[in-house]
């Protein structure tokens, strides 16, 4: 059990879970995403590792699963009670829109006079910290509270060039722990990160939120007001609960909202935003050549899932779904072999995996997407 409470009764969390993990191929797949694969050598699927994350924190009834609709069965089958609330976007359109309906949800359910609190999270990030990790949202449900938009800046743990970065503004008056948003800055050069990460200012945009539903609903008003006009409008014609809802008539005006994220829609441009600041060990699986420090490595830098053989290799990580894969002299590499496909790549070259998948894609190659 959580030692420093849990956030009460108001407080919802939504997890995104309708990601395509393109650079995950060959394990991910379209109509099971990375999200809904075990990766390592955890047995559990990374949404299962996620909602674990929220035990004796947030119960199941509070926590939404918000997914594309063509994956809901698979995430449903594998969630099981873990989440009470799934909702199905008939449309992939970001994150923008993926929050607007849990929003919506969340206002539909909760009619009490009480401000419902919404937790934003991801299905496929690692977080060693749990204890930190719990006490960050703590901190951030009780700067929300207050009306403000708050974000878990991690700590960085290196120069990391993948990622955006907030700068850390002044500290709140009234909230020992939390802190204005400075600014936001894209993904740097190594230099730039080396230097952000040496003034102890600048923190990972992991991408988890913490808001009260009315100030969101009333940014998002803000920015997309013509969108989530039509989005306000569907939700009326399917009931009130997206979870509830026939897709068919939600899937017309759903198709027509814009594709934006939650940070160009509200973040980078709202004057009411926080960060707390999250040393939790927090990692992005965000490709194959993240796996190596997510997991401890052999003596040589190796990693290797299922059933290999790495000889005079180093660096290098190995994942098999069945078949025996034996690997010699290969420096910095990853190989993957799963569904019938195999990836050989330079680590360095991991993120390009998307590439591939394009390729299938052009190529009518459904077999293997």
């Amino acid at each position: 059990m959580f030692k420093h409470g849990t956030p009460g009764d108001d407080v919802y969390a939504v997890i995104l879970a309708g990601g395509s993990g393109t650079r995950f191929w060959p394990k991910s797949r379209e109509l099971r995403p990375k999200q809904l694969c075990a990766l390592g050598t955890d047995s559990r699927t990374m949404i299962e590792i996620t909602l674990a994350r929220l035990d004796g924190f947030i119960p199941p009834e509070r926590r939404i699963v918000v997914t594309h609709v063509r994956q809901l069965d698979l995430t449903r089958s594998i969630v099981g009670a873990r989440a009470g609330i799934f909702i199905a976007e008939p449309d992939a359109r970001n994150t923008a829109n993926a929050l607007a309906m849990a929003a919506l949800e969340i206002a539909a359910i909760d009619h009490k006079a009480k401000q419902p609190v919404m937790i934003s999270l991801h299905s496929d990030h690692l977080i060693k910290d749990e204890e930190a990790f719990r006490a960050s949202l703590m901190t951030a449900v009780s700067a929300a509270r207050k009306g403000k938009l708050m974000l878990l800046g991690v700590v960085p743990e290196y120069a990391e060039t993948g990622f955006g970065y907030i700068e850390r503004g002044a500290g709140f008056s009234d909230l020992i722990g939390a802190y204005e948003v400075a600014s936001f800055r894209e993904k740097p050069d190594l230099a730039t990160a080396r230097e952000y990460v040496e003034s102890k200012n600048f923190y990972w945009n992991a991408g988890m939120f913490v808001w009260r539903v009315d100030v969101i609903l009333e940014e998002l008003q803000r920015t997309l007001a013509p969108s989530l006009a039509k989005l306000i409008a569907a939700q009326v014609e399917v009931g009130g609960r997206f979870s509830e809802a026939d897709l068919a008539p939600l899937a017309a005006a759903y198709k027509k909202l814009p594709k934006i994220s939650i940070d160009h829609a509200v973040l980078e441009t709202s004057t009411n935003i926080g960060v707390i600041p999250a040393n939790i060990g927090w990692q992005d699986i965000g490709s194959w050549d993240a796996l190596s420090r997510s997991f401890t490595p052999d003596q040589h830098g190796n990693l290797l899932f299922g059933d290999g053989l790495l000889i005079d290799s180093v660096n290098t990580t190995v994942d098999t779904d069945g078949p025996f894969v034996a690997v010699l002299g290969l420096n910095n590499h990853v190989v993957v072999s799963s569904g019938g496909a195999i990836l050989v790549c330079p680590k360095e070259r991991s993120q390009e995996v998307k590439r591939i998948v394009d390729w299938l894609t052009e190529k009518g190659r459904r077999e293997l997407l």
